[in-house]
């Protein structure tokens, strides 16, 4: 069984994007300019391990996926309709999100917890993490050394 990695969860995350939204672009990392819009941006926020005892550790995964929506005229209306649009867009990363396949694992799940979202300035930011308990493999090494020994017997 092979663990499960940063990039894998990463991957998981913007395949379920292309997925559930299969006519926007999704962005990994870095965002260029210029970009089309609407698409998603997925920023990984840094990640932590804590060791929890032995070779278990603890580690956390949090994202920020930003929805930048098509920019439409600001005519009567048409900002509340922005907002509701993107208020939209957060109901269904809240269904997508919250069990994806884990790209590494093959038939794994991983549970999204503190799932919320806000707008600002114009775009969705939808929060979510990924946190999971790790085993380190066990190293193995020689309990000792070589050691001679001599007996004699008296007699």
């Amino acid at each position: 069984m092979r663990a499960i990695t940063v990039n894998g969860i990463r991957d998981s995350v913007i395949t379920i994007l292309h997925q559930h939204f299969p006519g926007i672009s999704v962005y990994g990392e870095e965002i260029l300019q210029g970009f089309d819009k609407p698409c998603f941006f997925v920023k990984l926020f840094p990640v932590s391990q804590n060791q929890l005892l032995g070779r278990r550790y603890q580690r956390n995964h949090s994202f920020d996926i930003c929805y930048f929506p098509v920019v439409v005229d600001e005519g009567e209306g048409e900002g509340n309709r922005q907002n509701q649009d993107m208020h939209d867009v957060a109901e269904q990363l809240y269904e997508a999100m919250e069990l994806i396949p884990v790209v590494d694992e093959g038939d794994g799940l991983m549970r999204g917890t503190k799932m919320r979202h806000e707008i600002v300035a114009g775009v969705l930011h939808f929060f979510v993490d990924y946190n999971f308990q790790v085993i380190k493999e066990a190293t193995l090494e020689p309990l000792m050394q070589t050691m001679e020994q001599e007996g004699f017997i008296r007699g």
